[in-house]
């Protein structure tokens, strides 16, 4: 959710500079909330292959382990997340006061790219050095990830559990590759455009790229299939488990034969009983209500 907060809010900036900014605070502001927004992606990005690697790391135990730290560890990323990005924003701010020398406000040269980037040297060293480092520690515990997964799935000894723990961990560390190859690449763009003196060739394919990343993003978390399948999977499994499929026309496994009592109360009704598997006692219908449960052509008589 934070990464995509910080999507969000870098997508909306972007949008707000299309026109261009005539006024220069709200310009200087813009071009420092971009900065901001955009490291902080790169930072989110990097903590959710780091939280990857760790989990990863507990499963070579072979043993589920509960983590009494959850909000400890939530605040810690949450602290790296959106306060160093906050910090090398600041950084930031004392090149671009350095470089003009205390004149912040100066931002005509700014204004011809839209207000979306700082000064050079702020650029280079505030974000395109920083992200750099960021992406390759990234891709660092992506690859340490899968090592780490390919080895656990090898210790499996079920066949079926070990394909499908293959294809769980493939599928996360597939989603985050992506994730970081499309971030990656806009930034890419975003630093030939600064630096090219406004080609308008590359001037045009990062536009379409920045206007884009946040539709990539969104299908590449939401409408991946596999995902999809995933939650499904969950989700069905969740539910058989709290409502047990007792009505079948007889023929499921899950069904027994009544005993007399069961069978003299339905008979008048007609069509066929379908029982859980553990009966109900004779003296059952002493204890309290019962609640009957009508298909088509069954009965299930169960305990309220």
């Amino acid at each position: 959710m934070n990464l995509l907060a910080a999507l969000f809010m870098s997508q909306l900036l972007y949008v707000v500079g299309v026109g261009g900014v005539p006024d220069s605070e709200l310009c200087i502001g813009l071009a420092f909330a971009l900065q901001y927004a955009r490291l902080s992606i790169f930072c989110w990005m990097l903590l959710m292959t780091h939280n990857m690697h760790h989990q990863f790391k507990t499963g070579l135990h072979l043993v589920p382990i509960t983590d009494n730290h959850i909000t400890r560890n939530f605040l810690k990323y949450s602290l790296f997340g959106w306060g160093v990005p906050l910090i090398l924003l600041g950084a930031s701010i004392l090149i671009q006061y350095h470089d003009k020398a205390g004149k912040l406000l100066d931002t005509a040269s700014m204004k011809g790219q839209n207000c979306w980037f700082l000064e050079r040297n702020a650029f280079i060293y505030g974000l395109l050095a920083p992200s750099c480092i960021i992406v390759v520690s990234t891709f660092y515990y992506l690859v340490c990830s899968g090592l780490l997964a390919s080895y656990i799935i090898s210790m499996q000894a079920d066949i079926r559990t070990r394909e499908k723990m293959r294809k769980k961990r493939a599928l996360q560390i597939l989603l985050f590759s992506k994730l970081t190859i499309v971030l990656s690449i806009v930034l890419v763009l975003a630093a030939v455009t600064k630096l090219s003196h406004q080609s308008q060739p590359v001037w045009a394919i990062y536009h379409a790229a920045q206007g884009l990343q946040g539709v990539l993003v969104a299908m590449l978390v939401t409408c991946n299939c596999q995902v999809l399948k995933l939650y499904t999977r969950s989700i069905k499994s969740r539910a058989s488990k709290r409502v047990p499929s007792y009505v079948s026309g007889g023929r499921s496994s899950g069904c027994i034969a009544p005993n007399k009592l069961t069978s003299k109360l339905v008979a008048q009704l007609g069509g066929n009983i379908c029982l859980p598997r553990h009966p109900i006692p004779e003296n059952s219908l002493n204890l309290g209500p019962f609640a009957l449960i009508f298909s088509p052509r069954n009965i299930l008589l169960t305990g309220q």
